[in-house]
């Protein structure tokens, strides 16, 4: 019988999911963990920042800015959760120049009840789409052009690309996953997606719909494929760290359970 899923446990799964992109250089301390990325996404990505001490959380900044630095980063990116630490973590990351950039819900699908019965969201029909996952090098490039299109995601650089495609084609030869899913109406791709099982969790990312097919369920069918494939892969619940406004509410609507934000602060130097 599966573990309840409480609170405590859902943040734990949020604390665990850290994405950098191939080739980032990590440093992990007791108080915090940051990634410095490569190329065209050089910015440090810090997490999991916990310093009770008000003297002692100041040195861990300045500790975070200059490592970032030795390490060629342009700027960092600070995520800020319930658990983050000391409470006024904020208005420090403001006072040195950092600006809250995003805000972000996060949700919860169980996707299997106590007793172990498969338990799925339920979306409109998006009538002529089709759902299916990334299985093939044309599908791959598809996939990332719509990104491009939809949230003006940098290009790689040629290293990170030829390691992204790496990572591709190993994930799928030794997995028979992709962890990427396409929409398509009328033989396009419209609309794309990302879910990773971790364990007990399907971590869902990077969903978008073309803007001029919007409107028509295609959200809701990558929703719906993902927690579908989940599930057959035996995670527990579906977590999402959705946008405030726009694909939050369209979850909520749906039974997703929300849990609490993130809010992402950023500085450039």
């Amino acid at each position: 019988m599966p573990e309840p899923w409480s609170s405590d446990r859902i943040w734990d799964a949020v604390d665990a999911w850290r994405w950098s992109p191939p080739g980032a250089t990590r440093v992990v301390r007791n108080e915090y963990e940051l990634a410095v990325t490569p190329g065209s996404y050089a910015l440090t990505y810090v997490w999991g920042f916990r310093v009770t001490d008000d003297v002692a959380a100041e040195r861990r900044l300045e500790e975070v800015e200059a490592r970032t630095r030795e390490l060629g980063g342009t700027g960092a990116r600070f995520q800020v959760t319930p658990r983050s630490l000391p409470a006024d973590l904020p208005r420090r990351l403001e006072r040195r120049g950092y600006r809250a950039c995003e805000e972000a819900e996060v949700l919860v699908w169980t996707l299997r009840e106590p007793e172990g019965a498969v338990s799925l969201p339920t979306f409109r029909a998006a009538e002529g789409v089709g759902v299916r996952e990334v299985g093939t090098e044309a599908e791959y490039a598809a996939f990332g052009r719509l990104g491009a299109e939809i949230f003006g995601d940098p290009a790689p650089s040629p290293e990170t690309e030829r390691r992204f495609l790496e990572e591709f084609r190993q994930t799928l030869a030794t997995r028979g996953t992709s962890n990427r899913f396409l929409a398509y109406l009328d033989g396009a791709p419209v609309g794309r997606a990302g879910s990773e099982v971790v364990g007990p969790v399907a971590r869902f990312w990077g969903t978008g719909v073309r803007r001029e097919y919007r409107g028509r369920g295609i959200y809701g069918a990558l929703v719906a494929a993902r927690c579908a494939a989940g599930a057959a892969r035996g995670a527990e619940i579906a977590l999402v760290a959705a946008r405030v406004g726009t694909s939050g509410p369209i979850l909520q609507h749906h039974g997703f359970r929300p849990m609490g934000s993130v809010r992402i602060f950023e500085v450039r130097w």
